[in-house]
């Protein structure tokens, strides 16, 4: 694709340049989906979203910082056009076909299915949380099953901590909502020998994990909030 030169503050790259990397990372990024080992994609995706979500939480505070007429005079450049793009950063009168967004499919990036989630106009899903019902009370060993985001969530209040995971066993692709809790372990309902870590959503004794999701207390509302489009950290102890 041509670049205009004259619009380019210059880097470490030309336009052409720049543009050969966007296809060569665009095409890595598709090739991951012929992958065969489910857990190497799964970590990978996971890598790829927390890069993601530190490039976003950055560039948006550096955007904010900006003075009036300073974004639109910047994207002038191809590079940094792109990466406003991507992000949902470009103002609204130059958003113009979403270049970028054909450019590296983003929406490959995460793991969880992009479905009914809050996203960005590049199809990106933006980080963000949803309250967890009032209904819901985080009375300990308490296991309700959610409809957020479009997901049905299991959020258990255990040991005075609360975890979300799916609802959907990896390895019987079902609903466990009828499982059991067992300290940080929860049994699945379709398979005796079939038990997940609340605290990871590791299986034991191998296989895939279940996909956990981030939670938090909302300090205004002191709500339970479980988040969507960022990494998850896993509570387990240090030693």
């Amino acid at each position: 694709m041509a670049r205009d030169s004259e619009n380019s503050f210059g880097g470490y790259r030309s336009n052409e340049e720049w543009d050969d990397l966007m296809a060569q990372v665009a095409s890595l990024i598709s090739g991951i989906e012929s992958l065969k080992d489910e857990n190497t994609k799964h970590q990978i995706y996971q890598i790829l979203d927390g890069i993601d979500a530190i490039h976003r939480e950055a560039l948006h505070r550096l955007v904010r910082l900006f003075k009036e007429g300073v974004l639109e005079q910047v994207i002038t450049d191809p590079a940094i056009n792109t990466l406003m793009s991507m992000y949902g950063l470009l103002p609204p009168e130059n958003q113009d076909g979403q270049e970028a967004a054909e450019l590296i499919p983003l929406t490959n990036l995460s793991y969880e299915s992009q479905e009914s989630l809050d996203v960005g106009c590049t199809g990106t899903v933006r980080p963000h949380w949803k309250p967890v019902p009032d209904e819901a009370e985080p009375t300990e060993g308490s296991a309700y099953l959610c409809d957020l985001d479009g997901k049905k969530i299991l959020v258990i209040h255990q040991n005075k901590n609360d975890y979300a995971i799916s609802n959907v066993c990896s390895e019987h692709e079902a609903a466990i909502e009828d499982g059991v809790l067992d300290q940080t372990l929860w049994h699945c309902p379709h398979g005796p020998a079939c038990s997940y870590d609340i605290r990871n959503g590791k299986r034991l004794g191998g296989g895939l994990s279940l996909q956990c999701f981030p939670t938090k207390r909302d300090e205004t509302t002191g709500k339970r909030m479980v988040g969507f489009g960022m990494p998850f950290e896993p509570k387990t102890p240090s030693f």
